[in-house]
């Protein structure tokens, strides 16, 4: 869960959600907090794990990189798209800049890449050359972000 998303939910400030979750190396100014506030944070249900619609952001490192898999395997971001109910421009930047991303698209983008990634594009009605301006496009991405 995000601090914006434990404060809606404890009824805090965000900026004092934050403070609590800076750890003792990161401000050694830290101070105590007022019980109500550790009860009202430490009284929040979490979301179960598998939540389809879990709050909160996470980094995007993961979800790029596997993006960036199904790309080489010759996924394209339209199809990409459509299977995870989203715009391909939203995989476009998960794959190549956003730095955060919900949970729950995190979470999906897993299972999708799960069940695609052994799985040849071209059964499933992807044309040929498609999947090779994918892959070609993949590798352009690669080699640009390593040079």
């Amino acid at each position: 869960m995000s601090a914006q998303d434990i404060a809606d939910r404890a009824g805090l400030s965000v900026t004092l959600v934050r403070r609590v979750l800076r750890t003792h190396t990161q401000d050694p100014t830290a101070r105590d907090i007022a019980r109500t506030s550790a009860d009202a944070i430490l009284g929040i249900p979490l979301p179960a794990r598998r939540t389809p619609n879990a709050p909160g952001l996470t980094d995007s490192a993961e979800a790029s990189r596997l993006l960036a898999d199904l790309a080489r395997a010759g996924w394209p971001a339209t199809t990409l798209a459509q299977r995870l109910n989203v715009n391909a421009r939203t995989i476009a930047e998960v794959r190549d800049k956003r730095p955060r991303l919900h949970l729950d698209l995190a979470l999906r983008i897993r299972r999708l890449h799960r069940h695609l990634i052994s799985l040849d594009p071209a059964d499933y009605g992807i044309h040929p050359t498609t999947i090779a301006r994918t892959r070609a496009a993949a590798t352009r991405r690669t080699t640009a972000t390593t040079v």
